[in-house]
């Protein structure tokens, strides 16, 4: 599948906006919908090898696989340095969560229940990340019996479904009620499927997603300035249709990216720098929240206050740190992936075979 670099650098600025905004909440408080631009970008890019791969002999094994050694290997660190750094806090926190933690279902007790499992609160902002591995648990089963003809309504009944689910209070961080950021990357998967019909409707796809993206913005604009110091813990029709306007704003601009790739206009979103922090994005998102505590920590001991020049220290440290464990844990780890690369099209059954040459040989 051919690499659309300006993605990395989307990737790249969507982390870094997750990560100021737990820096400063009240300065850039948007209600958590910096995490949909992660939702659609997976929701395109993986939705994108089903597509091409699915029919691969053992492309089911092979597709988990190498997502595992995407997103488990850090993540499960991540929740063992917490475990262990745990006793040492000035205040140590619950591990009742744990196991719901370990197995991606941190958000799941939202079902039923107004509360989350105890856990410690750096790391509550994994529920993104739970989504996530909780969609593509089923996902790819389901783009391999729909097929592309039919993923685009099915796309747009899980948008459809997570706008009412929203609206009748379920909580935004579950699936059921979420998963509009990832139907509508599914969409642009399938939209931009075959570069040469895309071609060939060029004028018309930057017609409409331009279109789209004017109309998004108006939405995004009311529905924010109307939601501004609404309590999100319950959910109503205004968050939901906020939620859905800004979805479909990045589903517009993303899908006017991936049309113009390679274009002058587009020259920043190829810099190399920008590129980079999508490389080290995970590490952003997962580690942030324990560099931003330890440097509280220690600004505190020291007495310094909270000064300006300390949220910089903060940034940049997230950054080094995400840089070692992008060079040294999660590089040489998905480096693995190599080992299970995706096999070639599912041998059709020896009968089929036969008879798919026999009438070939009559036509002739």
């Amino acid at each position: 599948m051919r690499r659309i670099t300006e993605l990395d650098a989307i990737r790249g600025l969507a982390a870094m906006s997750v990560m100021i905004y737990h820096l400063k909440p009240q300065a850039f408080a948007l209600h958590g919908v910096r995490v949909d631009l992660f939702f659609i970008l997976s929701g395109y890019l993986l939705t994108s090898i089903i597509l091409k791969k699915g029919d691969g002999v053992g492309f089911l094994f092979t597709f988990s696989v190498r997502r595992w050694l995407r997103i488990w290997p850090i993540y499960y660190i991540a929740v063992i340095l917490l475990i262990l750094v745990n006793p040492w806090l000035p205040k140590s926190f619950p591990m009742d969560g744990l196991p719901y933690y370990l197995t991606f279902t941190q958000n799941i007790t939202r079902y039923w229940s107004d509360a989350i499992p105890a856990f410690s609160w750096y790391f509550e902002h994994t529920w993104s990340l739970a989504l996530e591995e909780q969609f593509f648990f089923f996902w790819p089963i389901m783009v391999l019996l729909l097929g592309r003809r039919r993923l685009i309504p099915v796309s747009v009944a899980l948008v459809v479904m997570s706008v009412i689910m929203r609206s009748v209070g379920f909580h935004w961080w579950l699936l059921l009620a979420r998963c509009d950021g990832f139907a509508f990357g599914s969409m642009l998967a399938v939209i931009f499927i075959e570069r040469e019909q895309v071609e060939r409707h060029r004028d018309k796809i930057q017609l409409g997603l331009s279109l789209t993206c004017l109309f998004a913005v108006a939405c995004a604009a009311t529905t924010t300035a109307t939601t501004l110091g609404m309590n999100f813990g319950e959910m109503s029709l205004l968050p939901s249709l906020m939620i859905l306007s800004w979805n479909l704003l990045y589903f517009s601009l993303i899908g006017l990216v991936i049309l113009n790739t390679g274009h002058p206009s587009l020259r920043i979103l190829r810099d190399s720098r920008l590129g980079y922090l999508g490389k080290v994005s995970y590490g952003i998102y997962l580690f942030h929240s324990f560099v931003f505590i330890l440097i509280w920590a220690l600004a505190r001991h020291l007495n310094l206050g909270e000064p300006l020049w300390l949220d910089v220290v903060k940034v940049g440290v997230t950054i080094a740190v995400a840089s070692v464990s992008w060079h040294w844990i999660e590089q040489p780890i998905a480096n693995l992936k190599e080992r299970f690369r995706y096999g070639g099209p599912t041998p059709r059954p020896l009968a089929q075979s036969l008879n798919a040459s026999r009438f070939s040989g009559i036509r002739a």
